[in-house]
């Protein structure tokens, strides 16, 4: 019923566009948030009088196919209220899992799946597959908590303590702001190791954390990130110290970092997971593997040591230069970070000639690379948001939507993309396919008492596209790290690589999405994570494909 529902809500949309649906490089999206059942799902306002500084800044979501049906769930991260009117009633606000029922209708069933008891203030959230099971677990990143739930099969078991990941008294006098996590394989053993980002000292009881002067980080002292190695066993080992992932400068270079997200990506092109820090109004760090188990900071170096509000991040190659490019949000004002990767473990700050001006008016927080017009060319979509109400200025709230030309460049398409609500206070958001038809679509998460907003992907083109679910065996099941060359019959060579860990404290969809604009596939070349690389000819488009690690096969997916 929804599936119509949607149906008609999308031709009436592309209606309404007009001319601008002849255009086959058009970025449509459609709000069908409450068509799908997800509207019922709120956070609480902000305590706009006295707001907190832990209240504005959670947020994330995250998505996974956690019972193995092929349809992707989403995972809303939300903390309780701050708001004392409310408060009797705080049980109302809190973090909540809808299934996929595969007909585009979402179904709460947080207590079903052993959810209900998220411990402190949530913040982020990570799906990945921890013990190589073939089953999305969770991380949840909250103030005064940080849990790991295994999945049992669709049930979800809090193993936090058994697996050696509890934070209690790691931040000294304070509990640990875990503010958002991300997974990569960074010593290529078989298993995902995880970083945990803590952003300040902060005291929940303390009145002297409320109030407008109370958000500023600056008021704060910095908290250390956490770098767990995977034992195999279902254990972690804290490896922070050993490996120099701490985000604190021990060097007296630059100050101590107050994370809010991360991601790994891959600097130099050698397979072994490089990891970059957003930090908020401390520099950035990028974190070097030397593939020995430590890291060097190398963020000054390569000139990506950046002092804004920094908030989400995303890393991908925007211009094909063969060379992953990293993008990082900041408030109102600041604009949005492009750091172009030149290969020689140097960035150029390429925000002001790329066309991202205008990403100044919004305060950013989530960003996404990603093909919504299945051209080929990723586009860039932030979630924007004031940090409350009472502080918003003009256009502030407005997500905005980056085409990408295909010549380095971007434009900004909202006028034209734009037909739903844009105005609501926006944090985290992830790439998901709601229905299973190779487009990427959109969720992006909203505070201050607003609905998230699930964006369907209505890009009507005749653009060839691929969507690609790998299996690792060699290296970890999710294949997290696999980079993916798609050598393309008009000569363009596109490539991706898989990550679990994005955007502002978020993790989004396993399935790396490829456009293929009116081309079709030459080769395809993956490099897995263990070192393997694997080759295919003969490639089907418009097509959901699954690679096994070492099977050298394609299989079409219904």
């Amino acid at each position: 019923m929804v599936i119509l529902a949607a149906g008609y809500y999308l031709i009436k949309n592309l209606q309404d566009y007009g001319s601008n649906s002849m255009d086959p490089d058009s970025i449509i999206l459609v709000d069908i948030t409450e068509d799908a059942g997800l509207s019922g799902h709120l956070r609480p306002k902000i305590n706009d009088e006295n707001p907190g500084y832990l209240e504005v800044m959670g947020g994330g979501v995250a998505v996974a196919d956690f019972d193995g049906d092929g349809f992707e769930d989403i995972f809303f991260v939300t903390m309780p209220t701050f708001h004392p009117d409310e408060q009797e009633d705080s049980k109302e606000f809190r973090s909540a899992l809808f299934k996929n029922l595969g007909d585009g209708i979402f179904e709460e069933i947080t207590d079903e799946a052993g959810l209900g008891n998220i411990k402190g203030y949530p913040m982020g959230a990570l799906f990945f597959d921890f013990n190589n099971n073939g089953l999305q677990d969770l991380y949840v990143a909250s103030y005064d908590g940080g849990q790991l739930f295994r999945n049992e099969g669709g049930y979800f078991i809090d193993i936090t303590e058994s697996a050696g990941l509890s934070l209690e008294g790691l931040c000294g006098n304070y509990p640990c702001m875990a503010a958002a996590a991300s997974a990569a394989d960074y010593n290529r053993s078989g298993y995902l190791d995880l970083v945990i980002i803590n952003n300040v000292d902060w005291d929940i009881n303390d009145p002297m954390g409320y109030g407008t002067m109370a958000i500023l980080p600056q008021k704060y002292r910095a908290q250390q990130t956490f770098l767990f190695e995977n034992n195999g066993d279902e254990t972690f080992a804290d490896v922070s110290e050993s490996s120099g992932i701490t985000n604190i400068d021990t060097r007296g270079y630059m100050e101590d970092g107050k994370g809010l997200s991360a991601v790994w990506t891959d600097v130099n092109n050698n397979g072994w997971p490089d990891l970059f820090i957003a930090n908020d109004m401390t520099p950035n760090r990028l974190y070097l593997n030397n593939r020995d188990g430590t890291f060097t900071d190398i963020a000054i170096s390569a000139r990506v040591d950046e002092l804004k509000s920094n908030m989400g991040i995303d890393s991908a190659d925007f211009n094909y230069n063969g060379y992953l490019d990293l993008v990082s949000t900041n408030l109102e004002g600041d604009m949005t970070t492009l750091f172009r990767n030149y290969g020689d473990l140097r960035y150029d700050y390429a925000t002001i000639y790329s066309g991202l001006l205008s990403s100044g008016w919004g305060s950013g927080w989530g960003i996404l690379f990603v093909d919504l017009n299945l051209n080929g060319h990723l586009d860039l979509a932030m979630a924007s948001g004031a940090l409350w109400q009472g502080r918003m200025k003009e256009r502030e709230n407005e997500n905005i939507f980056f085409r990408n030309l295909g010549n380095g460049n971007f434009r900004n398409v909202n006028e034209e993309t734009i037909q739903f609500t844009n105005n609501q206070i926006s944090r985290g958001s992830a790439i998901l396919d709601v229905n299973r038809n190779g487009k990427p679509d959109l969720i992006i998460s909203n505070l201050d008492g607003a609905r998230s907003q699930l964006l369907l992907n209505g890009a009507e083109n005749t653009h060839n596209w691929i969507r690609l679910d790998l299996e690792g065996t060699l290296s970890n099941r999710d294949a997290v790290g696999a980079r993916v060359y798609l050598e393309r019959s008009d000569g363009l060579i596109q490539n991706q690589i898989l990550k679990a860990g994005n955007s502002y404290q978020s993790s989004g969809s396993k399935s790396l999405f490829f456009g293929l604009g009116l081309s079709e596939v030459q080769r395809l070349t993956i490099e897995w994570p263990s070192g393997e690389v694997e080759m295919y000819d003969d490639v089907p488009v418009n097509q959901i494909l699954h690679i096994r690690e070492g099977n050298h096969a394609i299989t079409s997916l219904p």
